[in-house]
């Protein structure tokens, strides 16, 4: 038990009631006493906390047009930010571009992937401005091949309670031509090392979408399309370290690109079940697929809309992030049918939900 002022509190209630306080007052509370230090680096807690509402942001990673500048070659200004206002009613932005000047994944569970290239890698934990220099990966590669691009994924093994971060590599031979083999390597947090973890063939040529992923209990989820364009979801287990295909839900599959773009699959959790919103009819209407037991089924539909959407991610309950045909970033709530000009505009953008993160990166707190 714990002595407070209120009187006495059960070990679950006080747990419970700093699950809900920002990581900042966190950080300064782990000196109150031996176990909230020990809460505080624990990963149940870190999750726990990782699943409030609370300490959800919005990310907005945005490409305009400059309206002063005539050169075409310095016309488009690129900016990510995050909008500090949980509620998004305040919209004034915090600027990320000074530090993630180049390419940059994520965030997965409140980190920042900063890339120097596409084995080379720095954690950044915004909450708690820190970061850390991965060791660079060294996987194995067959002879006369380079790596051509990246995925990742990151989240907790829940057997061994350690964060690890999963690399997907496509290779390229000495002709450029992408070769029917991708490695595979695991960072361990603990361990500050890659393990190597051979590699998989692809029967077909996956495309991973970075902006559709989403981690839940111990499993990382990508969306990938295959040359006809046949939608699937890859999934990779953190503690047993294998690769599994599963089915999306029950809705049309379009095998040309331009029809399929059109109409993305955005999952994310939602409820905390894995979830899927869908642009059902050239984004006049929206559907809410949710995965529980093992199968899909439609959890909601909204719309239709006179406008165009597209489907840009989960918010809160109820609450949806769409892109109007005229590229504003709005936020629509299927409870009270209300839209809301988030006075964002660009001529594309990508739109993420940060979350408040007590995962460690910096070594030696770990």
């Amino acid at each position: 038990m714990v002595m407070t002022s209120y009187g006495d509190l059960s070990d679950d209630m006080m747990v419970e009631i700093l699950s809900r306080l920002p990581v900042k007052s966190l950080m300064r509370f782990r000196c109150v006493c031996k176990s909230w230090y020990d809460l505080v680096k624990d990963p149940n807690f870190i999750y726990k906390h990782l699943k409030k509402d609370d300490n959800m942001r919005l990310t907005v990673s945005c490409t305009y047009k400059n309206p002063y500048d005539t050169d075409p070659f310095n016309a488009l200004i690129s900016y990510s930010s995050v909008l500090p206002d949980k509620t998004l009613s305040d919209l004034h932005y915090q600027d990320f571009e000074p530090v993630m000047d180049g390419l940059h994944i994520g965030p997965f569970d409140g980190i920042f992937l900063l890339l120097r290239n596409d084995t080379n890698v720095i954690l950044w934990n915004v909450s708690m401005n820190e970061y850390r220099v991965v060791p660079e990966c060294t996987a194995h590669f067959p002879r006369n091949t380079t790596a051509n691009s990246s995925n990742f994924g990151l989240g907790l093994d829940p057997v061994t309670n350690d964060f690890k971060l999963v690399l997907i590599l496509t290779l390229i031979d000495e002709e450029r031509q992408e070769i029917d083999y991708s490695p595979v390597a695991v960072y361990n947090f603990t361990t500050n090392s890659w393990r190597d973890l051979g590699g998989f063939r692809k029967s077909y040529d996956y495309r991973f979408d970075s902006s559709h992923d989403a981690y839940l209990n111990g499993l990382f989820y990508w969306v990938v399309r295959r040359p006809d364009c046949y939608k699937e979801i890859l999934t990779f287990s953190m503690s047993e370290e294998v690769f599994r295909v599963i089915e999306g839900p029950n809705i049309p599959q379009f095998l040309n690109y331009y029809e399929s773009a059109m109409r993305p699959w955005m999952l994310g959790i939602y409820e905390e079940c894995l979830s899927l919103l869908y642009s059902e009819d050239i984004s006049h209407s929206f559907e809410v697929w949710m995965m529980k037991g093992g199968s899909w089924s439609k959890y909601l539909t909204f719309g239709p809309f006179v406008e165009t959407y597209r489907a840009r991610g989960f918010w809160r309950r109820g609450e949806f992030l769409l892109e109007s045909s005229d590229k504003r970033l709005v936020l629509y709530d299927s409870i009270y049918q209300e839209m809301r000009d988030l006075g964002i505009k660009g001529l594309w953008f990508s739109v993420k939900i940060l979350k408040e993160s007590l995962i460690i990166v910096r070594k030696e707190d770990i």
